[in-house]
């Protein structure tokens, strides 16, 4: 490591504690993240905040489909109100019409149309419930949920793990999360702007860990990093206390080899590591 991608002291409190659980589940690439295995082993209930537009680009739910091929008693419930079959069937008539005029091969047609068929055959599994809603604090809008209203849908004692990716609003949903937090054993959280937002997000990732230890934390290369060294979004994996080891260690460098991976694959992933 350089010395410039040693992070200030002060950002200490994101050094992980040292688990020897930790897989991927996911695409090598934006999408997977790094779980505890035996964890998700043990799981009834994946809430995930944010799929994506798989009609942009594939594989976007790659994560929750690796996550019932190891769990397959496991329910799925998914929320993201930007993803609908519209979206799809658009990208599907716009390059149907390049195709007509010469300006797109039939190849491009052919997987717009393989996307819109994962799409649905996702969507119409038996473990996946769906809804087309947005996860924000407070409600202000028909389409909006909050926290509250998403675990009013599952079973109380039900041994949760959920995702969340959902470009910014993460850091309004933070104290209702606490609220939970006994129903969750694991979230993956995505941090983003923290650059425009680093006082909230130090102060929403301190408050977490009042409940939760890191586990493990990857920088995403589609942006780039502060003057400091610090990402600029951060995707960081957390682990309920009750999971604690006896003997905490922590781990200092990343990505760590042949388990993180470059969100965008045409760019170096990002290297930082923590010292005392």
């Amino acid at each position: 490591m350089n010395k410039q991608n040693i992070l200030e002291k002060k950002y200490n409190f994101l050094r992980p504690i040292k688990t020897n659980n930790l897989i991927r589940l996911g695409r090598k690439m934006d999408g997977g993240y790094i779980v505890d295995c035996n964890i998700i082993n043990n799981a009834d209930i994946l809430i995930t905040f944010g799929l994506g537009d798989g009609s942009q680009i594939p594989d976007q739910w790659s994560f929750e489909l690796d996550f019932i091929k190891r769990n397959k008693k496991l329910s799925i419930f998914a929320y993201d109100y930007t993803v609908s079959t519209s979206s799809y069937i658009k990208k599907i008539w716009k390059y149907l019409r390049r195709f007509l005029t010469f300006r797109a091969s039939l190849d491009a047609v052919k997987i717009r149309l393989k996307n819109y068929h994962e799409y649905i055959k996702f969507m119409k599994l038996d473990n996946v419930k769906f809804y087309r809603e947005k996860i924000i604090y407070p409600i202000k809008n028909k389409i909006d949920t909050d926290i509250k209203k998403v675990f009013s849908r599952i079973v109380n004692n039900s041994e949760v793990i959920l995702k969340c990716d959902i470009e910014g609003n993460e850091y309004l949903i933070i104290d209702q999360i606490l609220e939970y937090s006994n129903r969750i054993n694991m979230f993956i959280f995505e941090f983003h702007w923290i650059d425009k937002k680093e006082d909230i997000f130090v102060e929403s990732v301190k408050k977490l860990q009042s409940r939760f230890e890191i586990i493990h934390i990857h920088a995403n290369n589609h942006f780039q990093t502060l003057k400091n060294g610090l990402p600029i979004i951060l995707e960081i994996t957390l682990i309920n206390k009750k999971f604690s080891p006896d003997k905490i260690e922590y781990v200092d460098n990343f990505p760590i080899k042949d388990l993180d991976f470059p969100n965008n694959p045409f760019l170096k992933d990002i290297e930082f590591s923590f010292r005392d």
